[in-house]
């Protein structure tokens, strides 16, 4: 497994454990956040995530109130720099009961600023396309 790949394991885990200190770890800034509703967020530091926007968990529970944890269920890498990957995210949420609440697919880009790997872009594209007909 190479570095990329373990910033985004990282990332995922931090969102999973709802610990805002280490997911901002994870996370290289300007980070860019897009949704499939057309919500498109830029995020500057870690200070203004703090002050200024909600943590992954928190969006997620909106519309999830039973949401517990979320299932990497693939991650496939599209495209890689010397600097940048980009994988495409399946997961499963997962609620308090142990079901799946909802399939999505996602793409996450890692990138090496600093001689560290952590995650700058995120965009949830939903449900797949297979999975809402």
């Amino acid at each position: 497994m190479d570095d990329a790949r373990l910033a985004i394991n990282a990332h995922h885990d931090a969102i999973n454990k709802q610990d805002a200190e280490n997911y901002l770890e994870t996370v290289k800034f300007p980070f860019t956040y897009q949704n499939y509703n057309g919500v498109s967020i830029t995020i500057e530091s870690a200070d203004d995530y703090r002050a200024n926007f909600d943590y992954p968990w928190s969006i997620i529970r909106r519309t999830e109130p039973s949401w517990s944890h979320s299932v990497m269920d693939n991650l496939e890498e599209v495209a890689r720099s010397a600097s940048s990957v980009v994988y495409k995210f399946d997961g499963s949420r997962i609620n308090k009961s142990g079901d799946v609440d909802l399939q999505i697919q996602a793409i996450w880009i890692a990138v090496l600023t600093n001689e560290t790997w952590g995650v700058q872009f995120r965009h949830n594209l939903g449900i797949p396309v297979e999975l809402a007909v």
